[in-house]
């Protein structure tokens, strides 16, 4: 396959040189700042991500201080961006990169893929963004971009697909002069103009030889394989509180939320099973109030939950730990407890 024609790829780099956004991870190429922000926005737009970024950088602003945190302390500034296995991950990179590298990250793919939680896609970021080395990346922006000039007609779950774009973005990182601008080119072209689902192709330096915009149906690519369906859930959840405090629990090694605090839940496989469920553990109904079911996705699962608010008169001899309802915020509590106690507010206050 001949390599892309460099008048595009030179086209594509200006491009991003005159309209770039500016984002707070790209003030400098510091490879600490680069792989904290590729790992935030594995999975997550943009906008939810520069806030959770300048807090987490403000607390650990070296991979140093990182390596040395207490790990709740990195799931606290982590809650609410999900895939917590990141967060913990980030914390294992940084020790091993300061215990083997004395906190100066490597610079071979060879070297930098023994990092725990980084794979070909995070290395390839910090190589040529930080260190402006020829190392191809390949994230959805990337994806969808290279599909589209190319009307690329095999779903991305095809290995043949994989192995093509990592091969063709390898292909135009060789013909530009800065892998650096030429990756955060091909991400930012597919973030900013060539979107999902309304790309605006007369802004793009690619269109004159995008065989998607010239089919007529840019959307069209990448093919893709039917979702699977959701699986639901029915889960009922506990809101007991008792002095101001409130009950939580911390998952257990190998579920959801790993390592995190949660409410009490009890699963059943109807609504009704989930509410019966709670009752073994809540005995004192007409101190209980009823809550709206929350809704929650979790990879592949959609919960329907069910709270409810319970204040029992003497602490009830239940596993977790109690805790202030003002000092809920500085946890690392999981994404959905914080939904259901932001709903259970008002009723606490009834029942106080």
């Amino acid at each position: 396959m001949p390599k892309p024609k460099s008048k595009n790829v030179q086209a594509l780099s200006n491009w991003y040189k005159k309209n770039h956004r500016t984002l707070p991870w790209r003030a400098n190429t510091d490879p600490y700042r680069i792989w904290i922000s590729e790992v935030m926005l594995q999975q997550t737009q943009v906008a939810t991500v520069i806030p959770y970024f300048e807090r987490f950088l403000a607390a650990f602003p070296t991979v140093q201080a990182l390596a040395q945190a207490p790990t709740d302390q990195v799931l606290t500034l982590w809650s609410g961006l999900g895939y917590y296995s990141r967060a913990r991950n980030l914390q294992k990179g940084a020790q091993f990169i300061v215990d083997k590298y004395a906190g100066t990250f490597p610079k071979t793919r060879q070297e930098i893929l023994e990092v725990p939680g980084v794979g070909p896609y995070t290395a390839g970021a910090i190589l040529s963004i930080a260190f402006d080395l020829p190392e191809a990346i390949v994230d959805g922006n990337v994806q969808r971009v290279l599909t589209r000039v190319f009307a690329w007609e095999k779903t991305l779950e095809d290995k043949a697909t994989k192995d093509w774009l990592w091969e063709e973005a390898r292909r135009w990182v060789e013909c530009s002069d800065s892998p650096r601008v030429l990756n955060q080119a091909l991400m930012e072209l597919g973030a900013t103009v060539c979107r999902k689902d309304q790309p605006q192709c007369t802004r793009c330096p690619l269109a004159t030889g995008c065989q998607g915009f010239q089919s007529g149906e840019p959307t069209r690519y990448p093919l893709r394989k039917p979702r699977r369906k959701p699986v639901d859930l029915w889960w009922s959840a506990l809101v007991a509180v008792h002095q101001g405090k409130v009950l939580l629990q911390q998952h257990p090694q190998g579920e959801w939320w790993e390592g995190l605090w949660s409410l009490p839940y009890r699963p059943g496989d109807s609504a009704e099973a989930a509410e019966l469920a709670l009752k073994s553990v809540c005995d004192a109904p007409s101190s209980t109030v009823q809550l709206g079911e929350i809704r929650h996705a979790v990879t592949h699962h959609r919960l329907h939950v069910l709270p409810t608010v319970w204040r029992p008169k003497k602490k009830p001899a239940l596993e977790g730990r109690w805790v202030d309802l003002a000092d809920t915020e500085s946890l690392a509590l999981s994404s959905l407890a914080r939904k259901i106690l932001l709903s259970a507010t008002n009723q606490i206050e009834m029942l106080k």
